[in-house]
């Protein structure tokens, strides 16, 4: 008499038992973002580099003096808020011992109304970093040549 059945069972079985011993080796759903600098760091990225996502996240709140382009030089204050497009460009970066400064290039506008005057802001920023224990916390913010052009919003 013929039994197929029973082979095909312990083949299948082989088989989820070898998937169910895959599967446990991969990562656990439950990690978090502090998980994945860890993570970075295992798979060989510099522990000690600072993301341009971060940058960008440090400087939501911050104020910085700046200038009109074209203008008469007269400062004003911009704050960055967390709504506005930011866009950033590392330029440079120096890391001794736990100080970083780090220069950028980054653009960023103002969330005009229909009404409003459009304000875009653009050039370089100087960053200081510290770090305490695993984390770099932004100390201060020189203003290189970020200035604001102004325009009617469309």
């Amino acid at each position: 008499m013929y039994k197929p059945l029973p082979t095909l069972l312990r083949i299948l079985f082989s088989l989820a038992a070898l998937l169910c011993a895959l599967t446990a080796c991969g990562e656990s759903p439950q990690s978090t973002a502090g998980d994945s600098n860890m993570r970075a760091a295992d798979q060989g990225a510099n522990p000690m580099e600072i993301a341009v996502e971060k940058i960008a996240r440090d400087l939501v709140g911050r104020v910085v003096p700046i200038t009109e382009l074209a203008g008469d030089g007269t400062p004003t204050d911009w704050t960055f808020e967390a709504e506005e497009f930011k866009q950033v460009e590392i330029v440079d970066t120096q890391i001794n011992g736990n100080t970083a400064t780090i220069v950028i290039f980054m653009t960023t506008r103002n969330n005009a109304g229909p009404e409003d005057d459009a304000v875009q802001v653009s050039g370089k920023l100087q960053l200081r970093y510290e770090r305490e224990g695993d984390r770099w916390n932004l100390k201060t913010i020189e203003n290189l040549t970020f200035r604001y052009t102004v325009g009617l919003a469309a």
